[in-house]
């Protein structure tokens, strides 16, 4: 009886350390995620300007953004680049976005659409990688955007360096 016991225990302890390996080296997985941001227009010059964004619904959270932005052309549709950072409690993220503008109306609110991918980052973020769209409108009148990033992201590795990513 005590020997089928230790025989049982010793199995088991077996199975589970080929097991744990096996887990704690798994590869990132892929999902998708939904973020919203809103906001206004800090500064312009010329072609340039920079926009802050507070980040109302994220899988990271509350945060916030800063967009460097450069207009090309001077009509609407008006294309453009940016360099956005975004800060979260657990780390920051950054991203190259392209964008469109569309045709303002009469009101002065027109449409955005664009495309962004994650370049780097710190923290839980440090190795993470995204790809996403946006879609939103823009006031010319108010300076206030709103937009909604749809996209899907790779959060680092468990066992990478910087601490696993929770969300």
């Amino acid at each position: 009886m005590r020997w089928a016991l230790v025989l049982s225990l010793s199995t088991i302890g077996f199975a589970v350390a080929l097991v744990l390996p096996a887990a704690a080296s798994a590869a990132p997985t892929t999902r998708s995620f939904t973020e919203v941001e809103a906001g206004t227009r800090l500064s312009t010059n010329g072609n340039r300007y920079e926009d802050v964004y507070k980040v109302k619904s994220s899988p990271d959270g509350l945060g916030t953004v800063i967009r460097d932005s450069v207009l090309v052309g001077d009509t609407f549709p008006a294309n453009g680049t940016d360099h956005a950072i975004t800060n979260f409690a657990d780390g920051r993220l950054q991203a190259t976005e392209l964008f469109t503008l569309g045709v303002p109306h009469v009101d002065g609110v027109g449409t955005i659409t664009g495309t962004g991918t994650c370049t780097k980052g710190s923290l839980v973020h440090r190795l993470e990688t995204c790809n996403y769209k946006f879609a939103g409108t823009y006031d010319l009148l108010t300076g206030f955007t709103q937009i909604t990033l749809k996209g899907t992201e790779t959060p680092a590795a468990v066992g990478k360096p910087g601490k696993k990513h929770t969300h």
